[in-house]
């Protein structure tokens, strides 16, 4: 059980998967291409065989008691010691900071008590909130790739005022909108050189 001033987090259990049910639905027009399916990446060697499990997931709850969020690792590499994060934070508690805090603690014992030495993720790059997110945290820019939109989002959508900034993070092809994906890097030698730039930062 890890704890931050805000946050407490803990193994997932069974109950939590009942709770998140009830997590109120976002507002957002783009939120249902936060989670657009990742293309396949072929694998060989013995990577396959290190995989200790396809997820692992971890709780993030009040002070209080409530759950707030889900953390989860996946694409678990034993060999290369990198795993790839997922991360959910239900509606009611997004905007206040609470994942980044919750990932700095979670990141202390991801390069120390898991023993991990590199973790990656991939984020639509038009989720704003999570990007500026994760380069706080000092994740690194790899590469993009684009992802099929399928019928999830129009391309009214994407040219509403709110949302033009945005539109360099889209493609239409034939009618079809495809979505930049960043893929992210954080070693934990650049975790240690954040810690050691903000050493306070979680007393």
């Amino acid at each position: 059980m890890l704890h931050t001033p805000r946050t407490i987090i803990r193994a997932w259990n069974r109950y939590d998967d009942d709770r998140c049910r009830y997590w109120p639905e976002y507002h957002d027009p783009l939120e249902v291409i936060w989670n657009l399916q990742r293309p396949q990446v072929p694998f060989s060697g013995s990577w396959l065989t290190d995989m200790i499990g396809s997820r692992r997931h971890w709780a993030v709850d009040s002070r209080s008691g409530d759950l707030m969020g889900r953390i989860s690792l996946r694409d678990i590499d034993n060999a290369n010691k990198q795993a790839r994060l997922g991360i959910t934070f239900s509606a009611s508690y997004v905007g206040r900071g609470l994942g980044t805090e919750a990932m700095k603690g979670f990141l202390d014992s991801y390069f120390t008590d898991l023993g991990f030495d590199t973790m990656v993720l991939d984020v639509a790059a038009p989720n704003e909130r999570a990007v500026r997110s994760y380069r706080s945290l000092s994740f690194e820019y790899v590469e993009s790739d684009w992802r099929n939109a399928y019928n999830s989002i129009t391309e009214s959508v994407i040219d509403a005022p709110s949302i033009r900034h945005l539109k360099s993070h889209f493609r239409i092809e034939q009618h079809t909108v495809w979505v930049e994906f960043f893929e992210m890097r954080l070693t934990h030698d650049m975790w240690r050189q954040y810690r050691a730039l903000h050493p306070r930062e979680m007393d």
